[in-house]
């Protein structure tokens, strides 16, 4: 026997001795139980677009008080321009 299939038997072997009896069985009725326990593809699918919605919201949330803030600041700058032009007499 080649020193490198008997190094893998005896590890084999030892590996074996240090499992529990059922082992096996109990790996795969775990297996089987969280195969029935995942969630469908339904509720997959509608956690996913529940989150997109949430992003899109947030989105467009900070988008309008961006835009509001800079509404707000081009406004105040035309009211300084006006504010400058009327006080130099250019209107008359």
């Amino acid at each position: 026997m080649n020193p490198e299939p008997y190094v893998w038997h005896q590890l084999q072997n030892h590996a074996a001795s240090r499992l529990r009896p059922g082992f096996a069985d109990r790996v795969l009725r775990v297996a089987r139980a969280g195969v029935e326990a995942a969630p469908s593809l339904l509720s997959q699918f509608l956690l996913c677009a529940a989150t997109a919605a949430a992003c899109f919201a947030g989105v467009a949330l900070f988008q309008a008080h961006n835009s509001s803030i800079e509404n707000q600041r081009s406004l105040a700058a035309w009211q300084d321009i006006a504010s400058a032009t009327s006080d130099t007499g250019l209107g008359q």
